[in-house]
């Protein structure tokens, strides 16, 4: 079962995404941490949310870049949970002092080989489309890099859920899971 999970910054996506991970599978659910860290402060955040996963038995790898060198550390029967799409792409986007114009095709790529391999995969993804701003080219290109993925993935995924507010809305529905 494949889940595309959006929302807004602090919507309540990644908690959401980590209740049905766990309806899925109990035992083990695979967390794919994609946030590169900067500071201090983001090493000491990416600890704290470690740890606090055990206790439900996540095992987390840290994924900054490029999904399929993973593909080997995945078995048929797992629940993959990624949190967030929009990390990962921040790190694929901005490498060094280049600029990548089209990161979507190879976390596409990764994506869909996961995909085909595990039994379950949860993507966290971010929606920043709303607004009225005029962003320059570089932004731009993000957003459009973003809504590529999430469009792609809304086609391809059996459950795509918006989060909003800490609510669910089901958008595509082929098994509700309710939390």
């Amino acid at each position: 079962m494949n889940y595309l999970i959006i929302g807004g910054s602090k919507s309540g996506k990644s908690e959401v995404g980590e209740k049905i991970a766990l309806t899925l599978n109990k035992n083990k659910v695979i967390y794919i941490a994609t946030m590169k860290p900067f500071d201090t402060e983001d090493k000491e955040r990416i600890k704290k949310h470690i740890e606090n996963r055990k206790r439900f038995n996540f095992v987390t790898l840290e994924v900054e870049r490029n999904l399929h060198e993973i593909i080997r550390s995945i078995s048929g029967n797992d629940t993959i949970l990624i949190d967030s799409i929009t990390s990962l792409l921040t790190n694929e986007m901005f490498i060094s002092n280049e600029i990548i114009k089209n990161p979507s095709v190879n976390i596409l790529n990764g994506l869909k080989q996961i995909m085909l391999k595990a039994k379950n995969i949860l993507i966290v993804s971010d929606y920043i489309f709303n607004d009225a701003i005029y962003y320059d080219g570089i932004t731009k290109n993000f957003q459009k890099q973003l809504a590529i993925i999430n469009r792609e993935l809304a086609e391809i995924c059996d459950n795509v859920i918006e989060c909003s507010f800490g609510n669910m809305k089901y958008h595509k529905c082929r098994e509700e899971t309710f939390i």
